[in-house]
This record gives structure tokens, sequence and C-alpha cells, in this order.
């Protein structure tokens, strides 16, 4: 099961609703809806993306939006040789993000290929650990919430975008309650994406 601190979560959704009603007020907004996939997980499940972003454009070739998405599966666990834990179960995780967007487009035209950067907030679910000799229950690992960068480009065909994106979050520490630190979790992440305009959709005429 995965957990985050609520309050810490809160925050984000406000500050996400803020940005949607200060846009609305001073331009028009364009809601994106995100799905995808990842590459080169450490898990035998499927990793999976889902991004929602609202954007507003602020020049004729350039965007500014809030990216807030989750995605499934992300983590490659490091566990220390000589630690007595490991992780239980290595397909219970997951990564919530608020990430602030720039992205420019090379092109005015109907195909507009595009490249875009973020520095945002990353928060971290928590996970299960067992002791290696069954001496103690299950208890809970977690790594801090990190600041970390977006890279991607693509291709943006009418309503419709095709893209690269990667997350690069620095390595962190796993900590047990009371205990030592028994080894690392890489948290950056790379997925191909298609977005979808679900509101603000362009019309054929103006392409």
């Amino acid at each position: 099961m995965l957990r985050y601190s609520k309050a810490n979560l809160y925050t984000k959704i406000v500050a996400i609703l803020l940005f949607i009603c200060f846009s609305q007020i001073n331009a028009q907004v364009q809601l994106r809806l995100e799905p995808g996939v990842l590459l080169e997980t450490g898990s035998d499940n499927l990793g999976l993306l889902l991004n929602i972003e609202p954007k507003v454009k602020s020049s004729t070739r350039s965007v500014i939006g809030l990216r807030f998405g989750i995605a499934i599966n992300p983590h490659k666990f490091e566990i220390d040789d000589n630690s007595s834990f490991f992780v239980d179960d290595v397909e219970d995780n997951a990564i919530i993000s608020f990430v602030p967007t720039f992205d420019y487009y090379l092109s005015e035209n109907h195909y507009r290929p595009y490249v875009g950067l973020g520095l945002g907030y990353y928060l971290f679910s928590n996970f299960d650990i067992s002791d290696r000799n069954g001496s103690i229950d299950r208890i809970e690992g977690n790594v801090n919430n990190q600041v970390g960068l977006l890279v991607r480009g693509g291709l943006e065909v009418a309503n419709t975008r095709f893209g690269v994106v990667y997350n690069y979050i620095p390595k962190a520490e796993i900590q047990i309650p009371d205990g030592p630190t028994i080894g690392t979790v890489d948290n950056s992440y790379f997925g191909i994406v298609i977005g979808f305009t679900i509101i603000g959709r362009k019309k054929i005429s103006d392409l």
C-alpha cells in the first residue's frame, strides 16, 4: 500500500488550483492528460506514468505549465551486501511530482517539435522492509522527498503530443525507523508518453 504525507499532498493540490484560477483570469488555459510507460525500471511489473498539466501560452512559441504526475514502480533499489534487511515488495512503490515547466516549440507549423524543462518537487511512497533472518516483523522504510529536474522533447500534432521525458532525481538513502541506513534507491526515471489536450483544444481551422 502506497503512503504519503497528507499535509504535503493537500498543500500541492491547493497550489495547483490556485495556479489554474490565476491563469484563467489572465489567459486561456490548456489542460493536458498524458499517460505513458516507464523504461528500464527495477520492477518485474510494468512501470506506468500519468501526468496532468495545466498550461498557459507565454509567447508565440513557448508555454509555461504546472505538471502533476504519478509514476508507478520507478524505484531501483540497491541494498548493502552486509545488511540483514531487504525490500519486501519492490513492485509496491510510486512517486508523485509537482513540477513547474517551460516548453519551447521549434516551429509554428501543423507538426511542431518541442523541447522542455522543469524543476520541481518529488514525493516518494514508503515501502515495507523485512529482516532476512525473520527475527522481526516487517517495518516501514522511507526516503526523503527531493527536488528533481525534468527534461523532455517530442512532436506535437494538432491536439496530440508524442514525447519522451526524463526525470532526474538524486539517489537517496533508504532509512528505517531507529535503525541504520541499509542502502540507496535510484529514483530517476525515463518514459514514453502520449499527451491529449482535453481543455483548450485548438480548432482545426487554426492549425
